[in-house]
């Protein structure tokens, strides 16, 4: 049997709307913004419990506590919301990859959503708990959701790795000859793969805090003794977390097979060398700097990974005879025009609407009163959701006709 006959039957008869590239291209992109948000949830829920026991140590850890448990919250949300994006893309060009893998573990897909969940559910408690006084043993709610977090980590890393090996697909299928359709096994985990990209949440949340100092530079409830002290656990916590994720990912970077050409590849080492350019530049911070340039340095880490990771899929796909570029395009302009009309439009006009009217509002202690560009950017966003609306009501009621009475 070859395996790139099976994957390549397995792909959906109707094709694609437009070039695999263009999904592949946006697929990495919308990665990028879903993996940004795990590491900073993670980052911050884990610098939030360890200053919940740190609150009788110093006058600013239950007031980090208390603002990085509201960090994780938040950021729970957004990482799920923007998740949808990359696993759509990743589903449109590698779908007989993914699909054998969820079946192959099915339990677990299942497991996620409970797991998610409860985690969540968990942090929740310990959100409201988390005040002046707390008690405690309420800090056992926020390690049960770390840990239920991190779990779904390892199981999103198990099905993305096993898609990876469909050498292996018949095998995990049928040990021994005998079918096995429980799903109950996470069959391939790359442990340094994992913990690298899990470690990166350590220089997320120190990134964060260097920003997070300079937002609220405006505000007089923030006062520059609470700031600096922010500034510089920020400073440390990105030092060492950037040193500190550089080892498993020399681990993974010699991890890789034989024949392949990726414990060479230039993007993979570049990848190494911002970690270490990252690590430099942190650790020379000036006072004076522009606490936002640190997250536009740790996005660029992320664009190098989000696209090392696809590097690392095409070698082990390619040679077995899968590669997207082959996949059948029926270009259907409509349906690609209003995918990206509603990109810019929606998602630009009004997530730019929302984005700074929440970055304005947060830097003004007390009531917020928008000026009138802030005014104008809501009164376009109404506009443009109202007729992206309209635009789709039409389109789907002019198909609908045209299929049924034509």
């Amino acid at each position: 049997m070859d395996i790139g006959t099976v994957m390549n039957t397995m792909r959906d008869p109707a094709g694609v709307p437009a070039h695999p590239v263009l999904f592949q291209g946006l697929m990495v992109i919308t990665w990028v913004l879903h993996i940004a948000f795990v590491h900073l949830t993670l980052g911050a829920a884990g610098l939030a419990i360890y200053s919940f026991y740190q609150r009788g140590k110093g006058p600013f850890w239950g007031r980090l506590s208390m603002a990085m448990t509201k960090v994780a919250k938040v950021g729970v949300s957004l990482l799920i919301v923007l998740g949808v994006a990359p696993l759509l893309f990743t589903q449109v060009i590698y779908d007989p990859q993914w699909y054998v893998s969820n079946v192959l573990s099915g339990r677990w897909v299942i497991a996620f959503i409970f797991t998610l969940i409860v985690g969540y559910c968990s942090w929740f408690i310990f959100y409201y708990a988390n005040h002046e006084g707390a008690k405690r043993y309420m800090g056992i709610f926020a390690w049960v959701a770390l840990a239920l977090f991190c779990l779904d980590g390892l199981i999103m890393h198990a099905l993305s790795y096993q898609e990876l090996l469909p050498a292996q697909w018949m095998n995990w299928y049928a040990p021994n000859g005998v079918v096995d359709t429980s799903g109950s096994s996470l069959h391939a985990i790359q442990w340094p793969r994992y913990v690298f990209i899990m470690s990166l949440s350590l220089p997320a949340v120190g990134v964060f805090l260097i920003a997070y100092a300079h937002y609220f530079a405006t505000r007089a409830d923030r006062e520059p003794e609470y700031r600096q002290y922010v500034r510089s656990l920020g400073q440390r916590l990105a030092v060492w977390g950037f040193a500190f994720s550089l080892i498993p990912f020399l681990f993974w970077q010699f991890a890789h097979p034989d024949g392949s050409g990726l414990a060479a590849h230039p993007i993979g080492w570049g990848l190494a060398l911002s970690l270490i350019g990252m690590l430099v530049w942190t650790k020379r911070l000036k006072a004076h700097t522009n606490g936002y340039l640190p997250v536009v340095g740790g996005f660029g880490v992320l664009a190098l990974l989000a696209l090392w990771r696809e590097i690392v899929r095409i070698a082990h796909l390619k040679p077995l005879g899968y590669d997207i570029a082959t996949y059948t395009v029926h270009v259907d302009w409509p349906s690609t025009l209003l995918f990206f009309s509603t990109f810019v439009g929606v998602g630009g006009l009004v997530g730019g609407f929302y984005l700074t009217l929440l970055y304005r509002a947060g830097r003004v202690q007390g009531l917020y009163t928008a000026d009138r560009s802030v005014a104008r950017l809501g009164t376009g966003a109404v506009a443009v959701l109202g007729l992206w609306i309209a635009v789709f009501f039409v389109y789907g009621i002019v198909i609908w006709l045209r299929n049924s009475f034509v």
